[in-house]
């Protein structure tokens, strides 16, 4: 394990998370009558704060606040259903077996944090601090595996995958393919989408545009004919419009900025658990961008100041 933490603490990005696997006897304390009196489960023993990190899709209830003497454990969700058991709570696991294969006889109690909710197998597990899982089953200063996340494209994956392979010849080291592709491939689809969604509605932003530009011009046709009758060129009336057009796109820049923004941190917390933090330097981009697009859309429009004669508008024709 300590050459897999040397090799996260080198590379950027990754995280690693010793991981201890072991089927408990899971007891609710109380015990009621009209609930199963105990579960065999997985009971996982790890860095429970690095576990959390590395999977900051999965949903925790509340934590609780306690300081006494019983160790803190996670439940999954699937259990917690069950037995009738929530953060506060205090469960009994004992384990089936011990070290020698023999019927196990000690047991420890634990005290429930939060209930997880994954979507996943992890729904029937428990979580425990690796050391207490380590004591309870007789298997100090031992390990299942070490699960490492990687963040990056596939093929940077991949060079770190044949370098933690070289750098660990007696271990096995096995990417969960099957994960990381329909990852790889769902976020391909949701990126396409999106990305054509948003083409799709700057299509239609960029035609109410040139709808609202055409009607305002045509609206105000006689003073474009007061402002020509007095000496105004062409060049400065279509100035005078595209300056009102970049001041609603910057209007409408920074309007949907902040109310996208407000919008996406909800749908996140709602839907993931996890917070989102606001990029402030993609504010001017942002509406920079919304002013170019305005005026792309209002120089056709504009374009008809040149068609207004001053004499035939101010006679009313």
């Amino acid at each position: 394990m300590s050459t897999v933490q040397e090799f996260a603490r080198k590379r950027q990005g990754v995280m690693a998370v010793p991981v201890l696997y072991g089927v408990v006897r899971l007891k609710r304390i109380p015990s009621d009558p009209r609930l199963p009196e105990f579960e065999h489960v997985v009971a996982v023993g790890t860095d429970m704060a690095g576990i959390s990190r590395m999977n900051p899709s999965w949903r925790q209830s509340k934590a609780m606040d306690y300081s006494g003497p019983l160790p803190l454990c996670a439940i999954g969700a699937h259990i917690a259903s069950r037995l009738r058991v929530s953060s506060g709570d205090t469960i009994y696991l004992e384990p089936l077996t011990s070290p020698s294969g023999g019927r196990a006889e000690a047991g420890a109690t634990c005290r429930v944090s939060s209930v997880l909710t994954t979507g996943s197998s992890e729904d029937d597990q428990v979580f425990l601090p690796l050391e207490e899982l380590q004591r309870l089953m007789g298997m100090t200063g031992k390990i299942s595996l070490a699960q490492l996340r990687l963040d990056g494209e596939r093929d940077e994956i991949e060079r770190s995958i044949g370098d933690l392979s070289r750098a660990l010849p007696g271990v096995d080291v096995r990417p969960i393919r099957q994960i990381v592709y329909s990852e790889g491939k769902v976020l391909d689809v949701i990126r396409w989408f999106l990305l054509s969604v948003t083409g799709l509605i700057l299509v239609i932003i960029v035609i109410c545009l040139m709808a609202t530009m055409t009607a305002i011009v045509l609206a105000r046709r006689k003073d474009i004919g007061v402002m020509k009758a007095l000496g105004a060129s062409d060049l400065e009336v279509m100035r005078l419009f595209l300056a009102e057009g970049a001041a609603f796109g910057m209007v409408g820049g920074c309007t949907g900025f902040f109310v996208g923004s407000f919008l996406a941190q909800g749908l996140a917390l709602r839907l993931f658990g996890v917070s989102l933090n606001v990029i402030w330097w993609t504010l001017p981009l942002v509406c920079g961008l919304t002013v170019l697009l305005t005026l792309g859309a209002s120089a056709f429009p504009v374009r008809l100041v040149r068609a207004i004669q001053p004499a035939v508008v101010l006679k009313g024709e």
